[in-house]
């Protein structure tokens, strides 16, 4: 097929197949029906036929039918071809300087070949709008201004885009409590999103940045948490689009190649003036550039104002033919979303827009296909009447979030604001100052907004913020016994947040009045009762509390702290797996994700699982950051000390558990801290100083009559952890691994032995694992074979950790009794966590075993092992000193030394070097 003459030849070509029908005007897309089209839309009939076989014409004409044409493809269910790159010439020609018409130029050309990527780069006034207008004449597309709070841009973008709800989620995610690194993340989030739907859309994107701004009152970050200016904030997100686009910015990117904007000389200005006021004489033309001096957006409004001033029919706000659509855009156009849908604005004017006036239209300019906005701001009313804000509220659908908020607001619809904001109280944050604005409303709906306040704040964990304080003061005065009941809700979940459990308890109401609240607000109160029972012990009224909550319909900002309690009490009832799938759900809170990060790592601790060290670490730097009460965090350290004890490393659980007693400050934590460290200091090899930590918390749990049931816990397991240190004391055995018997140590029986007898036979993991190890302890005391009788009944438990514990020490029996192949087979068929400490004794055991069955080469390889391997030196220590009380004639393979064997062994096996 020959090339059609012209390019807009080519246009109708590739379109009339798809156009069919008659109207007024004749056959779609003819001759006639282009001439009658343009007529309609102010322009001169006589050009059509002009531009269309000769390409002549003034570019106004141009861009007139270049506008029928791209609306006769979208009726067609077709994308607009992009216009000529001549189309704009002329007009930018005038407009622009050197440097901005090379740009423009280049950035048409390649649009018709393939996809422009560009940055410019330049201060205030080099006309970077100058030449984003002039763009987005030619391009359709997406147009983005950032400057100030970035949120108000970047949301209306992403509802634009399909992605709103997803942009708020990740907003409301944000709060100067977080890590930085963590605020970083979740803004990266936001940009990746965007880039996406962008992408997915094709549309290209020209963007303009100032060079600082915020996003949700927070200053921008990189993932690493540092702040960053907007160019360099916005370099990941430009790097990850694959549509064309230019980035106007006002400072250099760090790595992506710019192309600088130098200011515009005197003559771009002039020819600014003289495009826009043709009739002005020379004159004033120089006092309007002698006055903008080097600035395109002063010399903007200047000129308009001079527009204004010169022409009589054109009289701004009180001008009453100018009034109305002033109006209209002041309510319709907020600085955050200055894009006026043109059906609306017709609405309001009652006229369609190709009937407005010259001077109306010197009001608009277009922003995007169905899209205009306001030419200058600076002449919009202030304030616009609330009839044109419930207009816009009643045009723009529910997806279209910020238009609701912002519309409701303005037009004083409080129930419709305010039924959005219960939806999730994070949106109140797109409302800045809402809540002193709401000091004027009605009492009932004052306190449904304080009811949003009290949630929003509750959801950052900022209970002391003065907005919650007073909103939970209007609550606790209404007359709505309801919300009276849920003020006390809320004020006893911030005290169960900060630690303070017996005030949560006396805040609480009577469970049956919760039965008056909706269900989100019954199942905050029924986590805050499960709160106040899990921290009495009563574990299984927690665990019924937690369930009842699941059982309800709660609003999304609830789900985070479901989750967590659900897995706490799953954790508590011995459901492991259960308990890791809930809490690795947990969001962005930092409160709420610090504790579901310790407690999984708690959970993999108990598992024997490696990473527990990470999640509890984590767990704590949240906390810290989030400035979590000081009990809670020296329980949680308390906790981290007997994970370090575990794996070895002493003298770091020495620092955390002396920590946790300095910030300890109730007598209940410090009792519980002080019987965490009497088992390190077992471990270590100090028998006085772990007897006195544990006879001292022994006496508090002994006599306390707080939390019965956890004080029951604590005090059996600091009978144990004394026992522990008898062993030491008496036989000079630390705890630690690996545990080998033939032991004789007295007072370490006889507390093991009243100690079995006292512990519940309930069915929880705790007491469980207090059983075993109790048992574990005295079968080292033990003749073999009764020992091996205490921990049948153990070998089959479902616990990892618990059931590999309890076959190891049932082959250290095994071992003792001469049935060296029956303890093999126990240790070749168990499956061992990736715990150093159970790791370290089945080394020992197979030592042991094979030393039994003669083979003392296959013996000696193991102790190698262990030499060698990357255990702690502490376990190493035990090794050689346990191994040697079984085999002495080992020290006559090692350098020839004083030393017994023991600590001949010992010491050989510590120093691999």
């Amino acid at each position: 097929m020959p090339e059609a003459p012209t390019p807009w030849l080519g246009y109708l070509e590739a379109l009339r197949p798809h156009l069919s029908g008659r109207d007024h005007r004749g056959r779609k897309g003819s001759l006639r029906w282009l001439e009658a089209r343009v007529a309609e839309k102010g322009g001169r009939s006589g050009t059509v036929r002009n531009i269309l076989y000769k390409d002549l014409g003034s570019p106004e004409e141009k861009e007139r039918l270049y506008g029928v044409i791209a609306e006769l493809y979208r009726e067609a269910g077709l994308e607009p071809p992009p216009p000529p790159p001549e189309l704009y010439l002329e007009s930018v020609r005038r407009l622009l300087g050197r440097d901005k018409r090379r740009i423009f130029r280049r950035f048409l050309r390649e649009l018709q070949t393939g996809r422009p990527q560009m940055v410019v780069v330049g201060g205030p006034a080099t006309g970077k709008s100058v030449l984003l207008s002039a763009l987005a004449r030619a391009v359709p597309g997406h147009v983005l201004n950032l400057s100030g709070e970035l949120a108000q841009s970047l949301l209306p973008l992403a509802e634009a885009l399909g992605v709103g709800e997803e942009a708020e989620a990740l907003l409301a995610q944000l709060s100067p409590t977080q890590p930085y690194a963590l605020q970083g993340g979740v803004q990266k989030e936001l940009l990746l999103l965007l880039a996406s739907a962008l992408n997915r859309q094709g549309r290209p994107l020209l963007l303009r940045a100032e060079a600082e701004g915020s996003l949700m009152g927070l200053p921008l970050r990189g993932e690493d948490g540092e702040r960053k200016g907007v160019s360099a904030w916005l370099e990941p997100f430009l790097k990850r689009l694959r549509i064309p686009y230019l980035a106007a910015l006002s400072e250099p990117p760090p790595t992506l190649p710019y192309q600088p904007l130098s200011p515009p000389t005197r003559e771009e200005a002039r020819r600014f003036v003289k495009e826009r006021l043709p009739h002005l004489d020379p004159e004033r033309v120089e006092a309007l550039v002698n006055q903008a001096g080097r600035n395109f957006a002063e010399l903007s409004r200047l000129v308009l104002l001079e527009a204004a001033k010169h022409d009589p029919s054109v009289p701004l706000q009180e001008d009453p033919a100018l009034r109305p659509l002033l109006l209209a855009l002041a309510a319709f156009s907020p600085e955050a979303d200055p894009a006026v849908p043109i059906p609306l604005l017709e609405k309001a004017l009652g006229r369609p827009l190709e009937r407005l006036s010259h001077a109306e239209r010197a009001l608009l300019e277009s922003a995007g296909e169905g899209l205009v906005r306001p030419a200058l701001r600076s002449l919009l009313p202030k304030e616009a009447p609330k009839e044109l804000h419930r207009l816009a509220l009643d045009f723009f659908p529910k997806e279209n979030l910020f238009r609701r908020l912002y519309h409701a607001r303005h037009a004083g619809e409080h129930q419709a604001l305010l039924e959005l904001l219960l939806e999730d109280p994070s949106r109140i944050a797109l409302l800045p100052g809402l809540w002193e604005e709401g000091r004027t409303w009605p009492p009932q709906e004052r306190e449904a907004l304080a009811a949003v306040v009290a949630r929003y704040r509750a959801v950052l964990g900022q209970y002391t913020h003065p907005e919650a304080r007073e909103a939970l003061e209007v609550l606790s005065q209404s007359q709505d016994p309801r919300l009276r009941a849920w003020a006390r809700i809320k004020y006893a979940e911030a005290q169960a947040d900060a630690g303070a459990y017996p005030e949560a308890a006396h805040l609480l109401p009577p469970p049956e009045d919760l039965g008056l609240l909706d269900e989100t607000a019954r199942a905050e109160g029924l986590l805050v009762l499960a709160a106040v029972e899990r921290w009495r012990g009563e574990y299984e009224k927690a665990a019924a509390w937690v369930a009842q909550a699941e059982g309800l319909r709660v609003e999304p900002f609830l789900k985070d702290r479901v989750l967590l309690w659900r897995g706490l009490v799953a954790k508590d009832m011995g459901r492991y797996r259960e308990a890791l799938e809930a809490l690795a759900q947990v969001g962005h809170d930092p409160l709420l994700l610090g504790r579901a990060r310790y407690q999984m790592g708690d959970l993999l601790m108990r598992l024997g699982e490696a990473r527990a060290r990470e999640e509890m670490e984590a767990g704590l730097k949240v906390l810290e950051e989030a400035g979590a009460p000081r009990d809670e965090l020296a329980r949680i350290r308390a906790r981290y000390g007997t994970l370090l004890r575990r794996l070895g490393a002493y003298e770091e659980a020495e620092a955390a558990l002396r920590k946790a007693l300095e910030e300890a400050q109730d007598p209940f934590t410090r009792a519980r801290v002080k019987s965490e460290a009497s088992v390190l200091e077992a471990a270590r090899g100090r028998p006085l100083e772990a007897l006195r930590l544990a006879a001292e918390a022994e006496a508090f749990f002994r006599s306390t009559r707080e939390r019965p049931k956890e004080a029951r816990y604590r005090h059996l397991r600091t009978l144990f952890r004394m026992a522990a240190a008898y062993l030491l004391l008496e036989a000079g055995h630390p705890y630690r691994p690996p545990y080998l018997g033939g032991l004789e140590a007295k007072e370490a029986r006889r507390l093991l032995r009243a100690l079995l007898d006292r512990i519940p036979e309930e069915g929880t993991d705790r007491y469980t694992a207090l059983r075993l190890d109790a048992l574990s302890l005295l079968a080292l005391l033990e003749a073999p074979e009764e020992a091996a009788q205490l921990l049948r009944p153990f070998l089959a438990l479902e616990n990892p950790y618990l059931r590999a514990q309890a076959r190891l020490s049932y082959a250290e029996a095994l071992a003792r009794a001469g049935r060296f192949g029956e303890a093999l087979a126990q240790l070749v068929a168990l499956a061992l966590p990736d715990d150093p400490g159970l790791r370290v004794w089945a080394k020992a055991l197979e030592a042991l075993a094979l030393l039994g069955l003669g083979e003392k080469e296959a013996a000696w390889s193991k102790a190698l092992e262990v030499r060698q391997g990357a255990y702690p030196t502490p376990f190493k220590e035990q090794f050689g000193r346990g191994l040697a009380r079984f085999c002495p004639d080992l020290k006559a393979r090692l350098p020839e030394t004083p030393l017994a064997p023991p600590e001949a062994l010992a010491f050989y096996l510590m120093n691999p070097d």
